[in-house]
Order: structure tokens, then C-alpha cells, then sequence
């Protein structure tokens, strides 16, 4: 199976006219797909604009590098509602600004979350999004190693899927996993630094930099261990063939132990300014200054990761001739969004992000007339 970067070099299937570009990771939605889109378990974030609103415009490009940087994870959209046929829409989520944001935490099956963060940067939108990705009560993060084996044997009767990891943090893929498959799938991560998790439920230890997927089937306290990719699609196909129960598991994972992924050059190139640009999200205010695609393609990107953000000096992005005339053009136009944080904020970032969301955005958003968002059925 290809990966999902597949889907990102077949970019025709998502273009479309309006504001975001064919490019863009955000997808255009109508009254129709939005509610298509809202079926699926997962979490998502929705802007709801109009094209002749200029601080639509400015968001533009943001909510496309958050986008970018978190796909296939967590989908973007963009409603248009100065399009006819969606005014009932824009007025049913209470849309009376544009731009109006807005966090789904788990499709239609939990009520959305306006954001009202005054900064509309890549940073905020993406740090906005990971934060709200709904946690079901049953994931659970098992942090002693003799905590395991009561996990494993409670729920006996469920399928349960662990995660045996050295990271600190939960990866971003198994936290959306767990809201997609909530009801039908038990989740548990424990960080075994030791190997002593592996020691206390009956496994010879893997390497320290190795994670490793187990899956109990019902009645089960054996594991399975997992032996395909670790991607969101690759691991999706796996829990949708368990939970179907039409294969036997030891079939699916044959199947996925024989996945290999080839990607071509051009998927490659997009799956480096992938990972830059989750980098430059995560450095915030760094995100202009350093070449994170050149750290990529030369090979040292780990070293911007260690305890102080660089392990060596960063390398700085090229300025081309027409640099200058930006920045003039940039000073000449009034201020609309809040600047970016920088360098001594960027160590902050969480609780930067989460004091904006306390700001107010009336001076960067544009009241929607009353012949763009209807109050009744008639003037729509």
C-alpha cells in the first residue's frame, strides 16, 4: 500500500477555486462534504471565511503550513460562506465574523470549540489543534512496568492495543488513533527506557530507539506483535482488518509485514517539506530565520532537536534580492495579525498559545453583513 504522501503528489484531486490554493493541504468544503467530513472519528480543524475578507486572505497561508504540517493526522477545511449554498451552514455553526475558526474534536459526536486566539499564525493553529484532539477515558498511559499485566488482564474481554516506546511524549499517531477507535479498540502506551516493561509481560526487551505495536485479541493476554509500517494508513488498515473480523489477524499482519514503502522522488521532496515545516512549527519563532528544508536534505535535522532546540549553530534561510522590497512592502502595510513569537517565547510556546486564546479578536476580524450570513431560512 502507498503511503499517504501518495495522495499528497496526486494534488489534482484536491484543487479547487477560492482562496486556498491547489496546493494547500486545506480542503473546500460545501453543506454536503462538510457534513460527509463530520462523520469521520476524528479531530479536525474548519475555518469559516469569505473571499473578499482581508484578514481571510492574511490566514491563508498560515492555516496551509498547519495544515501541511499535520496531514494526513488531522484534516484542515475552509467553508465558503459568501457562497450561496452554504449560508444555512455558516449560520447553523453561528458563524457572524470571518475569518471564524473552529476545533471538531471528534467529528459531529462532540460539540465544536471557537477559537478565539488573537494570533492567527501556523504555530498557534497548530499547536490549538494537538491539544484538542479528543482523549478517550480508555486511553491510558501506563507508566510502571508491573501496572501492565493488570491493563492487559482487566479488559480481557475487549481488544486492547499497546505501545511499547522510549519517547517522553505520546506520539501525535497513536493519540489519533485512540479517538478514531474509541468504542472499538482499548489503547495503552507505556515508555519502557529500561526494557523492563518488556521483562514484566513476558517479552525479550527491543532496542532502546525501537517502538513496538502489541494488539491482545478478546480473551487473550498472549500479544500480537505488529509488523507493518508505523503510519497512520498503514495502521489503520490493520485495525480495520482486526476489528472486522472476516481475516484472521495472523493474516493481517503477514500482509502488512510484506508492506514496503518506495517513495518516489517527488513524494520524497514532499514529505521532507513535511517534516520542515512540523519543525518550523515547532520552533515558533525560529520558523523564518532557519533553513529547516536545507537541515533535511543535508542530513543533521536531529540536531535541532536536543535539550536546548539546537545542538549546533542553526542554519540560516538564503535571502534572495527581492527580500528587501518584501520587507518594505511588509512595514508600509498597517499591522492586522500579531507577530509570531519569538526566540524568547519560542522555549514558552504552550503557554503562549494558551494566554492568546484569552485575547479578543475584534480588531482582526470582519463582521459578517447581513447578506452573507442569514438570520432565517428566507435570507438564505
Amino acid at each position: 500500500m502507498r503511503s499517504a504522501l501518495l495522495s499528497l503528489a496526486l494534488l489534482p484531486s484536491l484543487a479547487y477555486a477560492g482562496l486556498f490554493t491547489a496546493d494547500s493541504m486545506v480542503k473546500m468544503l460545501d453543506a454536503k462534504s462538510f457534513k460527509q467530513a463530520m462523520k469521520a472519528n476524528q479531530t479536525s480543524l474548519v475555518a469559516f471565511v469569505a473571499p473578499w475578507c482581508g484578514h481571510c486572505q492574511r490566514l491563508v497561508p498560515e492555516f496551509s503550513k498547519a495544515a501541511l504540517g499535520l496531514h494526513p493526522l488531522l484534516p484542515f477545511y475552509a467553508v465558503d460562506c459568501d457562497d450561496d449554498k452554504n449560508k444555512r451552514l455558516c449560520a447553523d455553526q453561528g458563524v457572524k465574523g470571518f475569518p471564524t475558526v473552529k476545533v471538531f474534536p471528534r467529528g459531529n459526536s462532540l460539540p465544536p470549540m471557537t477559537y478565539e486566539g488573537a494570533e492567527r499564525s501556523a504555530s498557534a493553529f497548530y499547536y490549538y489543534a494537538t491539544r484538542r484532539i479528543h482523549k478517550p477515558k480508555s486511553f491510558l498511559k501506563i507508566y510502571q512496568p508491573e501496572d501492565l499485566v493488570p491493563w492487559i488482564e482487566k479488559r480481557a474481554d475487549a481488544m486492547r492495543t499497546l505501545l511499547m516506546t522510549n519517547d517522553k511524549k505520546t506520539p501525535l499517531l497513536w493519540e489519533v488513533l485512540a479517538n478514531k477507535y474509541e468504542g472499538q479498540l482499548e489503547f495503552g502506551i507505556h515508555r519502557d527506557r529500561q526494557g523492563k516493561g518488556y521483562t514484566a509481560i513476558g517479552m525479550e526487551p527491543v532496542g532502546k530507539k525501537e517502538s513496538k505495536v502489541l494488539v491482545y485479541p478478546p480473551g487473550s493476554t498472549t500479544p500480537f506483535i505488529y509488523e507493518g509500517l508505523n503510519k497512520f494508513d498503514s495502521l489503520s488498515k490493520f485495525y480495520d482488518g482486526i476489528l472486522d473480523g472476516s481475516v484472521d489477524i495472523t493474516v493481517i499482519n503477514a500482509e502488512a509485514k510484506k508492506e514496503e514503502y518506495e517513495p518516489s522522488e517527488e513524494e520524497l521532496d514532499i514529505e521532507r517539506k513535511q517534516e520542515a515545516q512540523r519543525m518550523a512549527l515547532l520552533h515558533g519563532g525560529y520558523a523564518e530565520m532557519i533553513d529547516f528544508e536545507a537541515a533535511l536534505k543535508k542530513g543533521d535535522a536531529a540536531s535541532f532537536h536536543d535539550t536546548h532546540g539546537f545542538g549546533s549553530a542553526p542554519l540560516k534561510k538564503k535571502v534572495n534580492e527581492e527580500a528587501p522590497k518584501a520587507e518594505e512592502s511588509k512595514a508600509a502595510e498597517p499591522a492586522q495579525e500579531s507577530e509570531p513569537a519569538k526566540a524568547a517565547e519560542a522555549e514558552s510556546a504552550t503557554e503562549a498559545v494558551s494566554a492568546t486564546e484569552e485575547a479578543t479578536v475584534e480588531a482582526t476580524e470582519t463582521p459578517a453583513p447581513e447578506a452573507h450570513v442569514g438570520k432565517d431560512e428566507a435570507e438564505l
